[in-house]
């Protein structure tokens, strides 16, 4: 268990860090095209390349279903069912976190946005108290300390309160469900068959949302499509279904905290790519969002549990 733990955490890490790319990826493919758009063409490739990934995968397996022997016909639609019910529950949730950032980010700032995206970090377990699951004194100290962190790196000019703001806020509570969702779900199903459900979902709202809100261009859509394939293929299909699959293993709590470092990685990258700066401040917080994940792991190996 605490190899698949070990294995389940880089992978968290590693959606964190694509994660922090996808702010640069999402600045040069909007630039030609709305966010709903942007959203519904990067989903649009991520369920392209999932079924095609799974079309290989099926392939492979043929009827066998993890060692158990061959499913009957109403076996296969039973898992069927479960997993379209189960991954449009998650796709739901991820669109509506999306769709909510992004409105509330028309009347705020992107530092204001990122923190208050972030507050799942505490919502989570609020979610667990409601199923009897209360946190450790170690992972309240990582959960405070996470968001001083995210504060130092995302806050620069004080903090108040707009329309905005409570609009963002209201998105992380989807951002939330989504993690306990896929904690929930990703024990019971096929994790990249989930991810595949999902990302139809999203695909299917967005898409109803672009033609609605902003009615694209081929042109348009056409002339964006390094970032748009980028963020389908790496940032969406890639991260999205590690994390599906890593939360098997690693707790929902565990995972907000690991997941919050994706702050880091952009402001590392911005750096990197776009030549933004680092203030002393801002390398405060990150050194100390990285503490808080030590210290969420630490704790987690010592309790020996997972979900």
């Amino acid at each position: 268990m605490l190899k698949k733990r070990a294995v389940s955490t880089a992978m968290l890490v590693s959606c964190a860090l694509i994660w922090g790319t996808s702010y640069i990826a999402q600045i040069l493919g909007m630039q030609e095209i709305g966010p709903l758009t942007f959203c519904a063409s990067r989903y649009v490739v991520s369920v392209a390349a999932l079924a095609l990934l799974l079309s290989v995968l099926g392939k492979r397996r043929g009827n066998a279903d993890g060692g158990r022997g061959v499913l009957t016909a109403e076996e296969k639609r039973a898992e069927r069912r479960k997993t379209i019910r189960n991954g449009a529950i998650c796709g739901l949730a991820l669109f509506s976190g999306s769709v909510l950032q992004l409105v509330g980010m028309q009347e705020t700032t992107a530092g204001k946005a990122a923190f208050i995206t972030a507050t799942f970090i505490v919502i989570v377990p609020l979610y667990g108290l409601l199923a009897g699951r209360i946190p450790s004194r170690a992972a309240i100290a990582s959960i405070f300390m996470s968001m001083c962190g995210l504060y130092l790196l995302s806050i620069k000019d004080g903090f108040t309160i707009e329309r905005g703001d409570l609009i963002i806020l209201l998105g992380a509570f989807f951002w939330a469900a989504h993690i306990m969702a896929c904690s929930a779900f990703s024990r019971r199903s096929d994790p990249v068959k989930l991810s595949a459900v999902q990302f139809a979902t999203v695909a299917l709202l967005s898409v109803a949302g672009a033609l609605i809100f902003e009615k694209p261009g081929f042109a348009a859509v056409a002339a964006s499509w390094p970032p748009v394939v980028y963020a389908g293929l790496v940032c969406t299909c890639v991260a999205y279904t590690f994390q599906m699959a890593a939360q098997r293993y690693v707790q929902p709590l565990t995972t907000c905290i690991i997941m919050s470092t994706e702050s880091v990685f952009a402001a590392i990258f911005g750096y990197i790519v776009l030549g933004e700066t680092l203030s002393a401040r801002e390398l405060t917080g990150c050194a100390v969002l990285f503490a808080a994940t030590l210290i969420a792991q630490l704790d987690e190996v010592r309790n020996g549990t997972a979900n």
